[in-house]
């Protein structure tokens, strides 16, 4: 891409006419020409053009190989800033849009931002978008110079928790002797399976103190009132917990129907456990179907 492409391109992407852009140090046909390689601008135009597009005159001048070094450098803020709002799927739009010839910091910011697609997928009970957004943070991780163990442990844990839900939400990177042995801390979802997996209450009470307030919290503490044998308590923490705003739909909606489930059987009401039953199947049914 020459200096006059690269010129239009920017030009367009910022939606100025050439009238914006050539403002009035040159004029528009003397613009045009140097888009289209009739002219070549002199090293004060590219300047003077470079402060229109608000961007360094080392961008317009690049060889391309170079190229990538400053569009990164350009796009970089928007990409962060999508990134840390947890907007994933813009932030790899923008990561896209830099072409396929990637350095291993955006190649992790990919593979983070995939995972942060499968863990928001798995929750909502978008569960088969979900394996395959943790199989693509994987793979993207697999091609950066970093250590990526951390982010493959907290997908293995995934994969546990999926492959319990149904044998068909498998991964295509994992074995499966490292799902089964999988171990990852320090994150909310991958402490919450590993909690709820747990048969010692004391890891659950622990990991009612660290996230006190939240959903899986919520739900942790019904289960722990189930181990004791408090089914009455426990219904009642169910009922709670399924008029809270955050509990509309999801995969921890489809827990809370199974918990009420075994109270409701417990207490004696199997209409209501056979209610709860039959919602909770039709549930996962519905989850195994969208993408």
């Amino acid at each position: 891409m020459n200096v006059g492409e690269r010129i239009k391109q920017l030009r367009l992407s910022k939606m100025m006419t050439q009238s914006d852009l050539a403002g009035d140090q040159i004029t528009r046909n003397m613009l045009s020409c140097i888009e289209h390689g009739t002219a070549s601008p002199s090293l004060s135009t590219v300047s003077y053009l470079a402060r229109r597009l608000n961007v360094p005159v080392g961008f317009l001048l690049a060889e391309e190989q170079e190229g990538f070094f400053y569009r990164k450098m350009m796009e970089m803020p928007n990409i962060l800033h999508a990134f840390t709002k947890r907007d994933f799927d813009g932030c790899l739009a923008r990561v896209a849009a830099l072409g396929e010839a990637l350095d291993d910091e955006l190649r992790l910011l990919r593979a983070e931002c995939e995972y942060g697609r499968g863990e928001r997928a798995l929750l909502e009970g978008r569960l088969r978008f979900a394996a395959s957004a943790f199989d693509r943070a994987l793979l993207a991780a697999k091609e950066t110079v970093y250590d990526t163990e951390w982010l493959r442990s907290r997908v293995a844990v995934c994969f546990r928790y999926l492959t319990g839900l149904s044998l068909t939400l498998v991964s295509d990177v994992l074995d499966t002797e490292e799902v089964e042995c999988a171990r990852a801390s320090g994150e909310i979802l991958c402490d919450y399976i590993s909690a709820a997996e747990c048969s010692e209450d004391a890891v659950l009470e622990r990991f009612l103190a660290r996230y006190a307030g939240s959903t899986f919290a919520a739900r942790l503490s019904v289960r722990l009132l189930m181990r004791r044998g408090e089914y009455a308590a426990a219904a009642a923490a169910c009922e709670q917990l399924l008029a809270r705003e955050d509990l509309t739909t999801g995969l921890l909606l489809y827990e809370v129907f199974g918990d009420m489930e075994e109270c409701c059987r417990e207490n004696d009401d199997y209409k209501r456990a056979y209610e709860f039953g039959t919602s909770r199947l039709e549930l996962i049914e519905r989850f195994l179907e969208e993408l």
